[in-house]
């Protein structure tokens, strides 16, 4: 196992000069179970070697010279946030010499911190985005069998729904993105000529909230002799900005905020479902009491409602 950095170690996995900082000392009782690529304390990039705990054991050193090293220590061992004693050596955090557990907590503290300032800038956008005319689209793919080799193929069709600013929907459409010799579509699925056609109408004029892959059924059709012929300039970004990723489904998270207590991580949201319940999602985030298309959608619209 290899991690890319520190903070994806679990606590069972320490460093063999950790285990020989632990009070009482213990050594590495296995071989190395996995590896970390991060910074040491020079600023420089190295590999570590991690060690579980749980079959380490302890070092040669007898109770008095435990306590004879420990008369000598300057360093005590007492967190500063609970008081706790803990065996392994204290982390600094902020000014203070704490443990394990209080840094998490004092970590996820500064990111909730974090994410209600980004809850904020999020109530911005999403307002600006629904005071404009704007295509919520919702994107999902009819994915073909492997070939027998196991490599994926095109798929087979798209199902593009998109809703306008208002959440009222203004195409549902399952464009079909195999060739005409490819069996497995689905029956009900529309020609890529027609899909296109239709795609576009929808979009035309409108800035483009995305979820799901409609880069791929656009890059399908062009393939088929259809393009959509869709503006660039109008798709709301879906990139990384400076700080947060920025495609609808990453917002959608920040908005949220929802950390897990174990590894701090953001979690991800249960997708939408449709252009419709997007929309709807998109209005929560505006700030609306009520998402029912009627004044909630007015209410969010306006700036700095």
């Amino acid at each position: 196992m290899r991690y890319e950095r520190w903070g994806d170690v679990p606590a069972g996995l320490v460093t063999r000069t950790r285990l020989g900082d632990a009070d009482p000392p213990r050594r590495p009782g296995g071989p190395v179970r996995a590896r970390v690529r991060d910074y040491n304390w020079r600023g420089k990039a190295e590999t570590f070697d991690l060690y579980d705990v749980a079959e380490s054991v302890p070092t040669a050193a007898t109770g008095r010279q435990l306590a004879a090293a420990a008369q000598r220590r300057a360093v005590g061992r007492a967190c500063e946030g609970c008081g706790g004693v803990g065996q392994l050596p204290l982390l600094d955090h902020d000014g203070r010499r704490v443990c394990a557990a209080c840094r998490h907590l004092a970590q996820l503290a500064e990111k909730q911190q974090e994410l209600r300032v980004r809850r904020a800038e999020l109530g911005l956008w999403a307002r600006g985005l629904l005071s404009r005319p704007l295509a919520v689209v919702w994107v999902e793919l009819t994915a073909a069998r492997l070939s027998g080799s196991g490599r994926a193929r095109p798929p087979l069709a798209g199902r593009v729904q998109v809703a306008d600013e208002t959440g009222r929907v203004l195409e549902d459409v399952l464009v079909r993105l195999a060739g005409p010799r490819t069996g497995g579509a689905p029956a009900d699925a529309v020609s890529a000529g027609e899909g296109a056609g239709r795609i576009a109408r929808a979009l035309e004029g409108r800035r483009r909230l995305v979820w799901g892959p409609l880069g791929e059924v656009t890059a399908r059709l062009e393939v088929l002799g259809h393009p959509a012929d869709l503006d660039r300039a109008l798709a709301v970004p879906s990139g990384h900005g400076p700080l947060w990723p920025d495609d609808a489904a990453s917002r959608y998270a920040q908005w949220c905020g929802e950390l897990d207590p174990a590894t701090g991580k953001l979690r991800t949201p249960w997708p939408p479902g449709s252009a419709d319940r997007l929309w709807y999602v998109l209005a929560q985030m505006a700030g609306a009491d009520r998402a029912d298309g009627t004044d909630a959608v007015d209410e969010a619209a306006q700036p700095g409602g």
